[in-house]
This record gives structure tokens, C-alpha cells and sequence, in this order.
């Protein structure tokens, strides 16, 4: 059942309409007020690209509400099932355009850590249980160390590569339960430092397919859309029933770079051996094969 809304004493009543967001953008924060008030009058989403972190979902994003008959969201990453389930569904549909400017248009949410999260799949068939979701699937073991050294680069992560693998279990210990149990705890810390918890596909999309049906999926590689990203948009426009359409130019977003010391290449050559059986569990999943066991 879709929670109505509740109110978390260690959250802002609306994360939109905080002081900092008010001082930061006043003509921002009136916009949010109006789309709060016409929330009823709001549409959900007719697709979810719901990720995985670290796989080309900005990109893909940037392509897609780049086509005329899409139009985006108040903010990419809405976040809804994840951190704001406890303010409900008026306030999940002020991210969206009115009903009256669907008419033969999509919009979506494009949030990354949908797929890894155990509670979204159910969240989202009690509210929407029509939508398409698109998943791009990239080579885990990149996945994983982009992961881990964004956290880096953020200042999030104060281990070393091998140190922060191994504390990977403690630090997620007990968080599934708690997030079960209370709607008003952050998964924060489930999100956060999941390097390779999220790098493990074939259970997030087994789980995914026992609440949503498997025809409402397109499970893509992430290396075809950095590879080619106009062929795997005319296939995410196939699937969501789209005319053709590409942008001008595609670029690409939020790609990160780093370079392994010679401690780090050995993790991640133990990385590419610890994911191979992941790997060969998801192929026979998705009846074909994803090219990454033995990729450098």
C-alpha cells in the first residue's frame, strides 16, 4: 500500500523548501510553492531509468527528455523511493508536468539507485504499476571502482580501495532491516557504500521481476550507449513507443576519471575473478552474454 504521508523528525518538511534552497533560489522555490499546489493535477511517469549508479543514466536522461515528446521533471534525480516515500504521493507528483501537458508526451525519473534499493520494486507497483523501466547494466568491476573513487572525490570515503571493500559488510549491517522497519531512516549509508552490494545485478533484477512484470523492462549495457548512444537511444524509443528522434550532438555526462596504482590494479584484477560466477548467473538471466569477463 502507498504511504500516505509521515512526518520524520529528522527531515525538513519539504527538502524543496528549505532555507538554504529559499536563499538559494527564490524564483526556484516559487515554482516548487505552484507545482505543490497543483500537485492533483499532476502526472507519474510513464518510465523509470532506475540505473545503475555509474552507468550512463545522466546521459541517457539528457538524450531522452532532449526529445520533443518528453518532457523532464522539476529535477533529474527525484529521489521519491528512496529518500522522500515518507512525504507521499502529492508531493512526488509536483515533480511532474500537469496531466493536460501529457497528451501523448512521456515524463520520467531518472534515479539511479532504484534498482539496488529493496524496497522500490513494491513501492513502485502500489502507485504506478503501469511504468516502463529502463536498467543500464555496466561491466561490475568499473562500476564498482567509479563508484568508489566518486565517493573519493566527493570526500565521502576516507579508506583506501581495498580497506573500503572489506568494511563494505560492516557498514551495511542491520541497514536493510532498518529501512523495513522505518520509513523515516536514511539509506544513506545502503547507497552510499554498496561498491559491490550494487555491482550485483542478477539479484537486483530478480528481485525487481517478482513485483514488476518483465515485458515493463529494458535492460541495457551501459559500454553500447558510451560506445554508440544513438543506436541504444532508437532502441530505448522502440521499447517506450517513441518516434525516432536524436539530438544534434551526444554528449557525455558526469564521466569520471581515475587511475589505479599498482596496489589498486591488483584489487581489481580480485574484483574481475570475485564477479565472473555474478556474472555467468545474470547471463543465463538475461539469455545472452554481457562481454565483461575479461575485460582489463
Amino acid at each position: 500500500m502507498l504511504l500516505r504521508n509521515k512526518r520524520c523528525p529528522n527531515k525538513p518538511w519539504d527538502p524543496n523548501l528549505t532555507a538554504a534552497e529559499v536563499r538559494r533560489s527564490p524564483r526556484r522555490a516559487l515554482r516548487w510553492v505552484y507545482r505543490r499546489l497543483t500537485a492533483a493535477q499532476r502526472g507519474l511517469p510513464q518510465v523509470y531509468i532506475a540505473g545503475v549508479k555509474k552507468g550512463g543514466t545522466t546521459s541517457l536522461f539528457a538524450y531522452l527528455t532532449a526529445h520533443p515528446q518528453v518532457l523532464p521533471p522539476f529535477r533529474k534525480e527525484v529521489k521519491f523511493f528512496l529518500y522522500m516515500y515518507d512525504l507521499g504521493e502529492r508531493w512526488y507528483r509536483a515533480n511532474f508536468p500537469l496531466q493536460r501537458h501529457l497528451a501523448g508526451r512521456l515524463t520520467v525519473d531518472a534515479t539511479p539507485n532504484y534498482l539496488f534499493d529493496p524496497l522500490f520494486a513494491q513501492r513502485l507497483m502500489a502507485l504506478n504499476p503501469q511504468a516502463r523501466l529502463v536498467v543500464l547494466l555496466r561491466d561490475p568491476v568499473r562500476r564498482t571502482l567509479s563508484h568508489y573513487f566518486q565517493n573519493r572525490e566527493r570526500g565521502l570515503e576516507p579508506l583506501p580501495l581495498a580497506e573500503a571493500l572489506k568494511a563494505e559488510p560492516r557498514r551495511l549491517a542491520g541497514e536493510v532491516e532498518r529501512m523495513r522497519a522505518d520509513v523515516c531512516h536514511s539509506p544513506w549509508k545502503y547507497h552510499r557504500f554498496a561498491y559491490v552490494g550494487e555491482s550485483l545485478y542478477a539479484e537486483q533484477l530478480e528481485r525487481l521481476w517478482e513485483h514488476v512484470p518483465r515485458e515493463q523492462t529494458l535492460v541495457l549495457r551501459s559500454e553500447d550507449l558510451f560506445a554508440d548512444p544513438g543506436a541504444t537511444l532508437r532502441e530505448v524509443e522502440r521499447f517506450l513507443g517513441l518516434p525516432p528522434w536524436e539530438p544534434e550532438a551526444y554528449l557525455a555526462f558526469k564521466k569520471g576519471q581515475y587511475r589505479l596504482t599498482a596496489e589498486e590494479e591488483a584489487v581489481a584484477e580480485r574484483l574481475r575473478a570475485f564477479f565472473r560466477p555474478h556474472n555467468k548467473r545474470l547471463y543465463a538471466l538475461l539469455g545472452r552474454e554481457m562481454g565483461w569477463d575479461e575485460t582489463p
